[in-house]
């Protein structure tokens, strides 16, 4: 693994850049920026600027480190503010997936890193502040308004004449629902004499006309109408067990909350659709719409505090 692919790597994963900590100290340190009375010192920004240039080249990275320090230093008093607490074990995690990444280990990553000035410390510095300010991020504009269908119709007119016609096909199922009822307080006996009636069941269903209506003539089984649902509306792992489900036929037996639970597939097809395009946009223009608002949120709390530069 080389430092410049691992830089590539990193740019990717970091799209902010990254924080501040260990790797050798400067002969001598000193406090640059205050921050709410919080201390920005020469060794933070040297740390800042030597991961900057592995991840960014910036063509001024002391001035670039310098700022994202004390945007860091804001978000994380925010994020202290609202009691937003970030643990060491998502840091680490966050750590070991940016490594797995670019095919190392943390351990590797973090060699990599000081060969280059800098650290894993501070690369986990600056991912405690990401992560804790995208939850403030969300904490801040839940429930606010979102991206509403009149948006979504908009953009995908604008872009529609890029997208391609697989963009536009979507899978239509048709699906119910077999419970067999299991009370509460059941045996394990009981319980395994329920899943073996319902495998039984499986075993001899061949279409959903004939064998829905079988189904409801049992004792203690209820059959519900789920209705047509689109793929583009579900999510891949629940769609991925109704392609393995033959049409006309029942899919795995499974303990839920009222019982033992499978589910009929009645019909499969391919639409035209824009469910899927308009899944799509509209995650885009969520993305975009926090983004802005992150912005907006950061200047403010710029604008309200006290920076001293010494």
């Amino acid at each position: 693994m080389t430092a410049r692919r691992v830089a590539y790597a990193l740019a990717c994963a970091l799209a902010f850049g990254v924080a501040a900590n260990a790797a050798p100290a400067a002969a001598q340190t000193t406090i640059k920026v205050v921050v709410n009375d919080l201390p920005i010192t020469s060794y933070d920004i040297s740390q800042r600027a030597a991961l900057l240039k592995l991840t960014a080249r910036p063509p001024n990275p002391v001035q670039l480190a310098t700022q994202e320090l004390i945007q860091e230093r804001l978000q994380m008093q925010e994020a202290r503010r609202l009691r937003i607490n970030v643990s060491d074990r998502e840091v680490d995690q966050a750590f070991a997936s940016i490594a797995q990444r670019v095919k190392l280990t943390p351990a590797q990553l973090g060699q990599v890193l000081s060969q280059a000035g800098s650290s894993a410390a501070e690369l986990k510095s600056r991912l405690r502040a990401q992560i804790a300010w995208s939850q403030v991020v969300r904490m801040k504009f839940r429930g606010s308004g979102g991206v509403s269908d009149q948006d979504v119709i908009a953009a995908l007119g604008a872009k529609g004449q890029e997208k391609d016609a697989n963009a536009h096909k979507t899978v239509e199922y048709d699906l119910s629902q077999v419970v067999f009822v299991v009370p509460a307080n059941a045996s394990a006996g009981q319980k395994a004499a329920r899943q073996r009636e319902a495998e039984q069941l499986r075993q001899r269903f061949s279409s959903c006309e004939q064998g829905l209506a079988f189904a409801k003539g049992l004792s203690a089984v209820v059959v519900k109408p789920l209705g047509k649902k689109l793929q583009s509306d579900m999510p891949a792992q629940m769609t991925q067990v109704l392609d393995g489900i033959g049409v006309g036929k029942l899919g795995p037996a499974q303990p839920g909350p009222s019982g033992i639970e499978m589910i009929a597939v009645c019909s499969r097809r391919e639409i035209d659709s824009d469910a899927a395009a308009r899944a799509s946009i509209k995650t885009e223009l969520t993305n975009e719409q926090g983004n802005i608002a992150a912005r907006r949120y950061l200047r403010d709390l710029e604008r309200n505090a006290v920076i001293e530069y010494r």
